[in-house]
């Protein structure tokens, strides 16, 4: 199976979300860069869940953001999430987020591959693009 390198959902940002001055928390956008990395996954035909339960983890090593406008709520949210390096060890995402055509927030993030114990492990074969199989 191909693995795609990109991905794009849409989030509708709730009012729980929202902090005391209307605007969307800070701490919001990384869930939403979570679920891109989520579906992204998904889109090679595997899940998390399966990955964790066979003792694979992908704990965030690193994580950068730049907020540029803020988002509101009911806000009808494009979160693009991309692949832009991966090795035997790491996975290096960005992300750009969109209000219609404005890009309010873009970020990256490194994922280490990990077992239960902390411990760093080879991503499994099926993760690795089709050219490093």
């Amino acid at each position: 199976m191909s693995h795609p390198k990109s991905c794009e959902i849409e989030v509708r940002v709730r009012y729980a979300e929202c902090d005391p001055m209307g605007y969307l928390h800070h701490s919001k956008y990384f869930e939403y860069f979570e679920m891109g990395r989520t579906e992204l996954l998904r889109l090679a035909g595997i899940r998390y869940r399966d990955l964790e339960a066979r003792g694979v983890l992908f704990p965030v090593a690193k994580l950068e953001c730049r907020f540029r406008r803020p988002a509101h709520y009911d806000d009808v949210l494009r979160v693009v999430t991309r692949i832009t390096r991966q090795t035997r060890a790491r996975i290096d995402h960005e992300y750009k987020l969109y209000r219609d055509d404005t890009l309010i927030c873009e970020a990256t993030s490194t994922l280490a591959c990990v077992n239960r114990e902390g411990q760093l492990i080879p991503i499994p074969d099926e993760l690795m693009p089709d050219n490093e199989n």
